[in-house]
């Protein structure tokens, strides 16, 4: 995944350039607009990263446990502590807008795939003691 520069920047010239991009940040006005931007300024690396980074921080918002997002999101599990402390350390703003994210309709559909995603890994933590569970796992029958 794509790092920093090790090279320090200034303070003052690091809230400039923070600055500067929050600015442009939100200039942006249309959806539009901010997909055609983050399309052109991060590589496709950069964006998978944030992505996935926000699917995490939605997935533990919404109570998900570090084996279920590994399993969807493919992240270690070191991956997911830190960011587990990062989003734990949110502040308000931060969490009302996750929740706001989370209580989206179309994110509805995502919180769906997810599930289905899980079935077989929650049937197969099941198996072990519930012989309906392990019935269904060997015969891929996850409903």
């Amino acid at each position: 995944m794509p790092r920093a520069s090790k090279k320090q920047l200034s303070k003052t010239i690091y809230e400039e350039l923070d600055d500067h991009f929050s600015y442009l940040i939100s200039s942006l006005q249309s959806p539009n607009d901010i997909d055609i931007f983050f399309n052109d300024f991060l590589s496709a690396e950069e964006k998978t990263m944030l992505t996935k980074r926000l699917m995490l921080h939605l997935m533990l918002e919404s109570g998900y446990q570090t084996p279920a997002i590994k399993a969807v999101l493919g992240m270690s599990f070191e991956t997911i502590r830190v960011h587990r402390n990062i989003w734990g350390k949110g502040g308000k703003t931060y969490k009302a807008m996750l929740q706001k994210l989370v209580k989206r309709e179309k994110a509805k559909l995502f919180w769906k795939k997810v599930e289905s995603i899980l079935k077989p890994l929650n049937l197969a933590l099941h198996a072990e003691s519930d012989m309906k569970a392990r019935a269904k796992l060997l015969n891929r029958n996850y409903d």
